[in-house]
C-alpha cells in the first residue's frame, strides 16, 4: 500500500494566533500545537478564540497525540478546551507542561492531562513512528522543535525560534541535533513566519539587558518592569540584573509566583531568598530601590497596569515621581487599544517611563537569516511556511525561492487554513479537498455559545445604545392598560429628547393598537414589526441604529 501523508492547518495561517497544524500519516493523526487568538476590538465580551476542532472530534480515535513546542498561549492555550472532546497524550517539555496546567487553572478548567514529558534532543516511539524533539531558542525555556518520521522522510516543525549561540542551556538551539536530523531525509519543513520579513538575524537584538542595565546601576528609586507571564526570558534578565545590583525583588502577580515556583526547580528562574520581598513589604522603609515585576496574561496585564496607575492597587502600591517603569510587554494583535490606554495612564502618574519599542527590542521570532539557516541545515524536499498573516507566509516563501536552491511554486506551499497538502510515497500529489475549519469563541465559561448575532448585538449596544419599549395590554378587551413606557441608554440625552420621545411613544402605541384591533393577535410578529418601524424612525431622526427591545405584557 502507498504511504499517504496529509498536512493542513486548523488555525494559524493568515492570522496571528490560534495555531494548530495536523500531520496525518495514513490513518494516524499528529496534532502540532493548540493555541488561542485574542479577539479584535469589534468582538466585545469575547475573551479568546480557539480553533474549531470538528475534524479532530470526528476522527478522535485516530489522534495519536498533541505535540506542543512551548508554553505560550497562541501555541497551547486552547489545549484545556479541546482535550475533553479529543483526549490524547500531550508531548511537551516539563516547563511547557507547567504552563499548560497554569493556563487551565487560570480559566478554572478541570482537565485530565496525560503528559508525556519530552526531554530536549530526545526521541520517542509512538506506534511505529519515531518522533524527535530538538531544543530551540525562544522567550520561554525548554522550547522544542518536532520531527516526525513518516516512513517517506521527516516532517520537521521548528516551532518559534531564533538562532542565539550564546543563550543559556535551557534556551539554546542545539545545532548539532539539527545537523543530525538534516542528515536524514527531510521531506517537508514547516517554519514560523511572524518576523521573517525582517532582515538579518534576530540575535542579539532580542536581549533586554543592554537597554536597561544602566537603569539598575544608576537609578535611585524603584524599578517597575512589565512582562507577559510567559516571557520567562525577559523576566529572567530583570531578575539577573536585580541580583547583580543587589536590589530586592517583588513578584506582583500571583500566577507568576506560581510559575516561578514551578520552574525554579528546572533552573529557568529563581530569586535568592535574601532578595525576595512580598508585596505587603513594599511601603516599608529600606525598600525604596526595589524591583517590582508586574506580569499577566494578555489584557489582564494591562488592566493591572491601569489599576496601579489609578491608585487602585490591591496592596496600596502608589506610583511616585522617582519610580522608573520599564514597559517590556509590547502590544500584540487584539490588545492594541487596551495596551495604549494603560501605558497612557502610566505617563499621567509623573513616573519615569521607558516604553521599549519593537525597533529597540526584537521579539524572539526568526528573522530572514534565521529562516535561511534552517533551510540550509535541513535541505527539505518541500517547504511550507506556517504561523503568520498572509504577507508573512509569502515573505517566508520568497526567502526559500530566493536562496536559489531549487525552491519554486512546485515545492513551496503557501496555504490557508483547511487546505490539505497531500503526498504519496514522498511525492507531492497536489491539494486535496479542504477540511472544515472555523473559530470557536470563548466568553467566560461559555465555549462556542456566542454566535455572530450575539457579537452584532453587543457591537450595536456599544456603538448606538439600547431602546426599551414597554407596554401592558388586555387582549380580551383589546386595550392598553399600562404604558407605553420608553427607556433609552446610550442613545441621546433626555434633555434633547422631548419631541423625539413623544413621536416614538405614539408610534409604538399605534403599532400595538393595530395588532390588538386586527383580531389576529400574534405578538411575536408584532414585535418584529415594531423593531423594523422603530429602527427606521430612530435612524431617520438621530442617524443611530440602537438595539430595540419591545416588551409586551399580556393580562
Amino acid at each position: 500500500m502507498p504511504n499517504k501523508l496529509r498536512i493542513f492547518a486548523l488555525g494559524g495561517l493568515d492570522e496571528n494566533g490560534k495555531n494548530m497544524y495536523v500531520v496525518e500519516i495514513n490513518d494516524d493523526i499528529f496534532v502540532l500545537e493548540a493555541g488561542i487568538k485574542y479577539p479584535e476590538s469589534s468582538m466585545p465580551g469575547i475573551d479568546m478564540i480557539i480553533p474549531d476542532v470538528g475534524y479532530l472530534i470526528k476522527n478522535k480515535k485516530r489522534v495519536k497525540g498533541y505535540f506542543i513546542s512551548h508554553g505560550h498561549d497562541d501555541i497551547m492555550g486552547a489545549l484545556p478546551y479541546v482535550l475533553n472532546d479529543v483526549p490524547a497524550p500531550i508531548y511537551c517539555s516539563r516547563i511547557t507542561a507547567e504552563l499548560i496546567m497554569s493556563s487551565a487553572k487560570r480559566y478554572k478548567l478541570n482537565v485530565n492531562f496525560d503528559f508525556r514529558i519530552a526531554a530536549p534532543n530526545s526521541k520517542s516511539k509512538i506506534d511505529k513512528y519515531d518522533v524527535y524533539y530538538f531544543s530551540t531558542t525562544h522567550s520561554v525555556g525548554e522550547s522544542l522543535g518536532i520531527a516526525i518520521d513518516t516512513g517517506s522522510g521527516l516532517v520537521v516543525y521548528t516551532g518559534d525560534f531564533i538562532i542565539d549561540y550564546g543563550a543559556l542551556p535551557q534556551y539554546r538551539t542545539d545545532v548539532n541535533m539539527l545537523s543530525q536530523l538534516g542528515d536524514k531525509k527531510v521531506l517537508v519543513l514547516l517554519t514560523e513566519s511572524v518576523d521573517c520579513d525582517k532582515p538579518g538575524h534576530t540575535s542579539p537584538n532580542h536581549k533586554l539587558t543592554p537597554i536597561v542595565e544602566n537603569i539598575f546601576s544608576e537609578h535611585k528609586g524603584r524599578i517597575l518592569a512589565t512582562f507577559y507571564t510567559q516571557n520567562l526570558f525577559g523576566i529572567r534578565e530583570i531578575i539577573d540584573l536585580a541580583v547583580k545590583y543587589q536590589r530586592k525583588i517583588v513578584i506582583y502577580d500571583e500566577e507568576m509566583k506560581h510559575v516561578l515556583g514551578a520552574v525554579s526547580k528546572f533552573g529557568i528562574l529563581s530569586i535568592p531568598p535574601t532578595l525576595q520581598l512580598s508585596k505587603d513589604e513594599l511601603n516599608r522603609p529600606g525598600n525604596e530601590d526595589a524591583v517590582i515585576i508586574i506580569s499577566g496574561i494578555g489584557e489582564y496585564l494591562f488592566r493591572t497596569l491601569e489599576q496601579i496607575a489609578g491608585g487602585e492597587s490591591d496592596v496600596g502600591l502608589k506610583i511616585k515621581s522617582t519610580d522608573m517603569f520599564i514597559i517590556g510587554s509590547p502590544s500584540i494583535p487584539g490588545l492594541e487599544v487596551i495596551s495604549t490606554r494603560a501605558i497612557d495612564e502610566l505617563y499621567k502618574t509623573g513616573a519615569n517611563i521607558l516604553n521599549i519599542k519593537k525597533k529597540q527590542l526584537s521579539s524572539m521570532h526568526a528573522h530572514e537569516e534565521d529562516i535561511k539557516m534552517m533551510l540550509s541545515i535541513f535541505h527539505p524536499k518541500y517547504y511550507m511556511p506556517v504561523k503568520g498573516e498572509y504577507r508573512h507566509l509569502i515573505a517566508n516563501a520568497q526567502i526559500a525561492v530566493g536562496m536559489q536552491q531549487g525552491y519554486n511554486h512546485k515545492n513551496v506551499f503557501v496555504c490557508d487554513n483547511g487546505m490539505v497538502v497531500t503526498f504519496e510515497d514522498g511525492v507531492y500529489k497536489g491539494l486535496a479537498d479542504s477540511v472544515p475549519v472555523g473559530e470557536v469563541m470563548i466568553d467566560g465559561l461559555g465555549i462556542g455559545d456566542v454566535g455572530s448575532q450575539a457579537i452584532n448585538d453587543r457591537q450595536k449596544l456599544s456603538d448606538n445604545g439600547v431602546l426599551i419599549l414597554g407596554i401592558t395590554v388586555d387582549t380580551k378587551k383589546k386595550e392598553i392598560i399600562a404604558g407605553p413606557d420608553v427607556q433609552m441608554r446610550g442613545l441621546i440625552f433626555l434633555k434633547d429628547a422631548d419631541d423625539f420621545l413623544k413621536e416614538l411613544t405614539q408610534l409604538f402605541q399605534t403599532l400595538v393598537l393595530e395588532s390588538l384591533e386586527s383580531g389576529n393577535i400574534k405578538f411575536d410578529e408584532t414585535k418584529v414589526k415594531i423593531r423594523d418601524k422603530v429602527n427606521f424612525f430612530v435612524r431617520k431622526a438621530t442617524g443611530k441604529d440602537p438595539m430595540v427591545l419591545p416588551v409586551i405584557v399580556e393580562v
